[in-house]
């Protein structure tokens, strides 16, 4: 058995948990640049007792769930309208979306009525399925390298059984655009325009298994905290005071696209983010400022904004 023999074929559930989706490996095949599975994770139930001798005591599994770290390039489909291909794992991760035909497909996220995915894992002869899975994702954008998203997938436990690997196909993932100047956007941070090297978002998705609810043991996501890193050129306190704006606690927009042509944009989009003390930095001799910062939602579910396709108008 070769530990690079791995497939991950995701899909939507028609409803949570329905034990009849089965992912299709023709069209639903996610070309991965890591696989890492646990195939067992949660707690184990300790059963201690008082004994007039030392040594250990036994232990009991607790109910286990099924978590898959998969790291995808952050492309688009080609096509204006047409979801990505990561899309299905962005939605059971707690994202809307919104299609607007021949335009964009706009994802936001919810805190309600997720929807759910069935994942199936192929370590070269074992397949373990996931199902009535939810996730978080993180992306990454840093330049000279290609754009990521790392989603963390948590299903309910199926039998862990032996199965061929899928001939899978991979011609709905294309290429992603390398981050640089060519392809993408100077960062508008606070008002500024802004070269910068780092953007991270995590959204922190809370995921829990709840398996101390006997007969209601789901996967449920019960909140987020996104927060990210930035690297950004410093463009000195007489253009923007990044320093004097953490001490004032003030907000303000970040917007950061992607893409050449509109076909090939992805846009984030921030109307409120915090930071923290930016601290100073370096690449290769250039002074920079590295800052965390936080994004905060301003009417619910708005703290971030992804669009795939032609960005949004700006406002009046």
């Amino acid at each position: 058995m070769k530990e690079n023999r791995r497939a991950l074929i995701v899909a939507l559930e028609s409803e949570y948990n329905d034990g009849t989706t089965t992912p299709d490996a023709a069209s639903q095949a996610i070309k991965a640049i890591e696989i890492n599975p646990t195939p067992l994770a949660g707690n184990n139930i300790g059963r201690d007792f008082v004994r007039p001798y030392y040594g250990n005591s036994p232990q009991a599994p607790g109910e286990k769930h099924f978590q898959v770290q998969v790291q995808v390039e952050l492309n688009t489909s080609g096509e204006l309208g047409t979801p990505p291909p990561w899309s299905t794992m962005l939605r059971a991760c707690g994202w809307s979306e919104v299609i607007e035909v021949g335009e964009r497909v706009i994802y936001s996220p919810v805190s309600e009525d997720e929807d759910s995915c069935v994942f199936f894992a192929h370590i070269d002869g074992n397949l373990h399925k996931g199902r009535g899975a939810h996730g978080t994702p993180e992306f990454s954008l840093n330049g000279n390298s290609r754009p990521t998203i790392t989603f963390t997938l948590y299903g309910l436990v199926s039998p862990i059984t032996a199965a061929q690997l899928p001939a899978v196909t991979f011609s709905q993932w294309r290429k992603a655009l390398m981050v640089n100047s060519t392809n993408t956007e100077k960062m508008d941070l606070m008002g500024v325009q802004a070269p910068f090297s780092q953007f991270s978002l995590n959204m922190s998705g809370q995921v829990e298994h709840m398996s101390e609810v006997v007969g209601g043991a789901d996967i449920e996501i019960t909140g987020r905290g996104p927060s990210g890193t930035l690297q950004i050129e410093d463009p000195g306190v007489d253009v923007k005071n990044y320093f004097e704006s953490h001490q004032n606690a003030e907000t303000g927009p970040l917007k950061l696209t992607h893409g050449k042509t509109p076909n090939e944009m992805i846009t984030f989009y921030m109307p409120a983010i915090g930071i923290e003390s930016p601290t100073y930095s370096a690449v290769k001799g250039k002074q920079m400022l590295t800052i965390n910062y936080s994004p905060e939602p301003v009417d619910g579910n708005d703290e971030v904004k992804i669009v795939v396709g032609t960005p949004l108008p700006e406002s009046p």
